[in-house]
């Protein structure tokens, strides 16, 4: 019996740590990509979501889930918050370390709070006020103005969180009437529909590394996304959103073996003030399903 329970609680953990570790392949080969390439964010967002798009469309095909869904205006403004989400995440890849571009990303619990203050009229407790400042303290450090961070790059990073929050609140109420496979195949469809003609503008023809990489980048994320999906439904969101932090902790193992990115002791400790405050947010407020 013991061994059954343990069974059942290393499900969601494991399958979260997992989905960490897809979406930051992701992101490494997206920062390879970027690198004497000329392939542009939108052409990488092209190929991350029409891949997902169209590997969701054959599994929710096949288990006669409906595409057209039941709230299509709140849909598409999850899917355009999300795409400009992405769209900010990929460029901030392109331009700092992985490590720092996880970690202000990773801030999107709090702006979730803010958003859910002054959209919702939700109540703070002082304890979230604490972590929320905590969090902001964090940031403030890793954007030091004598550093590396406060340039565009920085700023997309932050705005990635903010467009995602953005998205994490309306899930809320999509939840009451769409499923996980709507909303995702929404999100998906319409990155690719909204990177298409950015990326035709831009476009680089691939060799076939470039080819390889690219299409990896939507199975990977595809990847991610389903296994977070697994996770959230064997556990409490509460329970799982601190495995989720693993995916930082693979970005900075990536961009050290991989691009040559050694964190500053500031960056340090400012990555671990700005996640300590997010995970205690997570911990003390149901955290909605998340995407990327």
């Amino acid at each position: 019996m013991k061994e059954k329970i343990f069974s059942q609680l290393g499900k969601g953990p494991i399958a979260m740590i997992l989905a960490a570790f897809f979406f930051s392949i992701m992101v490494a080969m997206i920062k390879e990509l970027s690198k004497n390439t000329g392939i542009s964010v939108f052409q990488m967002t092209f190929f991350r979501a029409g891949v997902s798009a169209l590997i969701l469309l054959i599994i929710m095909k096949s288990r006669g889930i409906s595409f057209w869904g039941k709230n299509q205006k709140l849909l598409v403004f999850r899917a355009l918050s999300g795409f400009t989400a992405m769209c900010l995440n990929f460029y901030a890849v392109t331009q700092i370390r992985l490590g720092d571009a996880g970690v202000l990303h990773q801030t999107t619990p709090f702006f979730v709070i803010l958003l859910s203050a002054f959209l919702l009229k939700e109540k703070i407790k002082i304890s979230m006020i604490f972590l929320t400042s905590l969090c902001f303290f964090g940031i403030a450090i890793i954007l030091r103005p004598s550093g590396e961070v406060l340039n565009t790059g920085g700023l997309a990073a932050l705005a990635s969180a903010l467009f995602a929050a953005s998205a994490y609140v309306s899930i809320r109420h999509l939840h009451q009437t769409d499923s996980f496979w709507t909303m995702a195949f929404y999100f998906m469809l319409v990155s690719t529909v909204m990177s298409f003609f950015p990326m035709c503008q831009s476009w680089q023809t691939p060799d076939f590394k470039e080819w390889t990489l690219l299409i990896s980048i939507g199975v990977l994320g595809t990847l991610g996304q389903l296994f977070m999906t697994y996770a959230y439904k064997h556990q409490a969101a509460s329970w799982l959103a601190p495995f989720a932090y693993f995916g930082v902790i693979f970005n900075f193992i990536w961009g050290f073996l991989f691009f040559e990115e050694k964190p500053s002791s500031l960056t340090l400790i400012g990555a671990v003030l700005t996640l300590g405050g997010g995970i205690g947010i997570l911990l003390l407020k149901p955290k909605p399903d998340n995407q990327n």
